[in-house]
């Protein structure tokens, strides 16, 4: 696409008066896809994933690895144009492919690989041209060869001291020097004292996405994140990279003020907050802040948090934390893994999202691969919490850090983060599974959509407020297109305006609308895993989400949970060695419940102030691992919910009656008469899996804090010098190329 047709793109302040507008266009068209795809032939499954890597440059000599920012150069080279006013590419429905997909082989569709460039220049992302058709044959023999494949097509394009890595954050990124023609920081794109503008894409939607988060909040989000402390770490531990006070860094006020403190003050459209509080409710509102015929009357009996509770303490306090200063380092700046699940229909759809959101900390345990940030040593093995804080952008009145004035309401959570609310089942199809109680945390909608979809289109209720939910926000920029007041039929083909919002909302389970561009139907996308250094663990990982979504829906598995209590298990996943030494709720018996009646009390069993045994280990709160016995009985089991490990999870418990979600895996596989070599090939990629929720093999979070700690030039003082980063980096190129062994971490 030459520049004479290039799409002219709006930032967030000049489509402020256009933004209730952008919102009812962004309703119309998912209705308009929700009536489309009830006329629909119900779709086979199919699935895709979407990678992403990190291009890094070493100087041998000075025995250093800086990040490389040719990504737009690579991408122009293979020929690629990105678009900037297309809401993403999408692979296609496996019908519309000329050729076999399955018989054309790894090396075929690699080379059909969409490339698109990320928000740092440094990033890349792909996907398959096309949406895979469930093959077990295919996930067995050619998933690792399609990723190994895919990678060498890349790898060819880079220098001789070029490295492609699969990894979730660059470890020096912010310190010291850490990308090629490094140049100076506070430019006037990403306003930042930390990060220089050569590390964000130019390209329109990146620069302008940046732009929007920083004006909308008001200041450019500052990010803490706790140092581990190590023999020798100087405690209190102070971040002299940036000023204590956010505020008065000069650069973080100047030009980033926003007359508006949020785009709610603005246009007719008005909100109301789902919450558990009987607190008195606006006339065609129930006690619990919801529409009268909402399809939940009776929440938990929990309050809201009075207003004026601060929901985020802020400024964040620089002591024993490095500080951030910048959205890149929390939005396309590393590599990804996600799964995306095109199920067959809406029903499916919503059984997917509700019972993979429970898993989702499970799995972010499992893959944590970021225990480096900045340069340091952290207290975290994953970057789940830091990204969501970094393109946190709620004004101060949405996060309840200033009275209410012009914005909407206080909204709990950054723009990125854990579910706010189950689905469950449409109003027509009961699922005695789904219990009302199990919404239980506070959200705010937009009413004027709700109601909308509800009243005037039949739109179910608890779609209506999952959808009406993502209207409080506003998108940060706007194509030109999405602004024509004339011919909206592209727009409305392409739901770009929906998709907008989408894209301010991303969370650990994503619910897409069917796209008619692609003839893909309703898509889930699994969110909360972490690249992994090989593609053999990144194969592994996305055969496990596939294979157990099938499980899913052929089981009818039960897996609900409170949302509270979810929230809770998103932040133990986050905690050092979480696989190992973390406890997650988890519900007890995955195929009770069904029959309308609790497979249990109802209670939460904690695993505390029981006997000690010789296998006892530290619990996330400290207590003691109970004793372990052959039969699940007494207060576990009458338990619904009990605190296990993520190896009893995965792999069962008799003593606690956990059936083990990898054992129901290989039931499923036992009835599928596969051919022997497709058997053994998901039983191998599954055992890794098994090994390293057992603690057998360690995570990548694992394998590089050991590295850093054991390196002859650590001084114990939390510190990861371009040194050791950059020895570090090279065992990891070379243990993914096959060249050193890593039996601790591949077995």
């Amino acid at each position: 696409m030459d520049s004479s047709q290039a799409t002219t793109m709006y930032p967030w302040k000049e489509i402020i008066p256009r933004m209730e507008e952008i919102r009812a266009e962004a309703t119309d068209q998912f209705i308009a896809a929700w009536k489309n795809a009830q006329s629909r032939r119900t779709h086979d499954f199919t699935w895709h994933e979407t990678m992403g890597y990190v291009i890094v440059k070493r100087d041998d000599a000075a025995r250093r690895i800086v990040l490389s920012p040719r990504g737009p150069e690579l991408l122009k080279e293979m020929g690629l144009v990105f678009d900037p006013g297309s809401v993403s590419t999408h692979p296609q429905d496996p019908g519309a492919a000329d050729w076999d997909i399955a018989a054309a082989g790894p090396a075929a569709e690699a080379a059909e690989t969409r490339w698109r460039p990320a928000h740092a220049r440094f990033a890349l992302r792909c996907e398959p041209p096309y949406l895979r058709a469930f093959s077990l044959e295919h996930l067995a023999l050619q998933t690792t060869q399609c990723l190994r494949e895919r990678r060498r097509i890349l790898k060819s394009r880079l220098d001789p001291d070029e490295m492609l890595l699969s990894i979730s954050q660059f470890p020096l990124l912010g310190t010291g020097t850490y990308i090629d023609h490094q140049g100076a920081p506070n430019g006037p794109l990403l306003r930042s004292q930390l990060l220089p503008d050569i590390c964000l894409n130019s390209q329109p939607p990146f620069t302008l996405e940046i732009g929007g988060i920083v004006d909308r909040r008001g200041v450019v989000p500052y990010t803490g994140v706790p140092v581990f402390r190590d023999t020798n770490t100087v405690w209190p531990f102070v971040d002299e990279d940036l000023p204590a006070d956010p505020y008065k860094g000069g650069i973080l006020t100047q030009s980033c003020e926003s007359n508006r403190d949020s785009a709610c003050a603005m246009g007719s459209s008005t909100v109301a907050t789902a919450t558990p509080s009987a607190a008195a409710a606006p006339a065609d509102l129930n006690a619990n802040g919801l529409p009268s015929n909402a399809p939940w009357d009776a929440l938990l009996n929990s309050q809201p948090p009075p207003p004026s509770r601060p929901l985020l303490l802020e400024p964040p306090s620089n002591k024993n934390c490095v500080l951030l200063d910048s959205p890149l380092f929390g939005i396309g700046s590393g590599g990804v893994l996600r799964v995306t699940l095109c199920a067959a229909d809406l029903d499916e759809a919503r059984s997917l999202h509700d019972q993979l959101a429970p898993i989702s900390a499970i799995m972010a345990a499992l893959t944590a691969a970021t225990p480096i940030v900045k340069g340091h040593l952290v207290n975290r093995d994953c970057y789940w919490d830091v990204q969501c804080s970094t393109v946190d952008d709620r004004s101060a009145q949405e996060r309840g850090i200033v009275p209410l004035t012009t914005a909407k309401g206080t909204l709990l959570k950054s723009r990125y983060g854990s579910i706010d609310m189950y689905l469950g089942p449409d109003e027509t199809r009961a699922d005695p599974a789904f219990r009302r109680v199990y919404n239980d945390c506070h959200f705010t909608y937009d009413k004027q959509s709700f109601w909308k979809m509800k009243e005037d289109h039949g739109i179910d209720s608890l779609l209506a407020l999952h959808v009406s939910r993502l209207f409080v926000r506003d998108i940060h920029y706007a194509s030109e297109n999405m602004l024509s007041t004339g011919d909206t039929s592209s727009a409305m083909s392409g739901q770009e305006h929906f998709k907008r919002f989408l894209g301010c909302s991303r969370q650990n389970i994503c619910l897409y609308p069917p796209n008619k561009c692609t003839s893909s139907g309703w898509e889930v996308e699994f969110m909360s895993l972490e690249a992994q250094l090989t593609d053999a663990e990144n194969a592994a990982f996305i055969t496990f989400i596939v294979l157990l979504s099938r499980v899913i829906i052929s089981y009818r598995l039960n897996l609900y949970l409170p949302i509270s209590l979810m929230d809770q298990n998103m932040a133990r996943s986050q905690k050092v060695n979480a696989a190992g030494e973390q406890l997650f709720f988890f519900r007890r018996d995955v195929f009770g419940g069904r029959d309308g009646k609790s497979n249990g009390s109802g209670r939460i069993s904690k695993r505390a102030n029981l006997t000690p045994s010789r296998n006892t280990r530290p619990t996330s709160a400290g207590a003691e691992r109970g004793t372990r016995g052959m039969n699940c009985s007494g207060v576990y089991a009458k338990a619904e919910y009990v605190e296990l490990s993520v190896d009893e999870i995965l792999n069962g418990s008799e003593a606690f009656g956990v059936t083990g979600i990898l054992n129901i895996i290989f039931t499923y596989l036992n009835t599928m008469r596969l051919e022997y070599d497709v058997e053994q090939a998901l039983r191998r990629q599954l055992l890794l899996v098994k090994r390293r929720a057992s603690g057998k093999l360690c995570t990548l979070a694992t394998w590089m804090r050991n590295f850093v700690r054991t390196h002859p030039e650590y001084q114990n003082d939390s510190v990861v010098s371009q040194s050791i980063n950059y020895d570090m980096l090279r065992a990891m190129n070379d243990i993914e190329e096959g060249r050193v062994a890593a039996p601790e971490l591949l077995g």
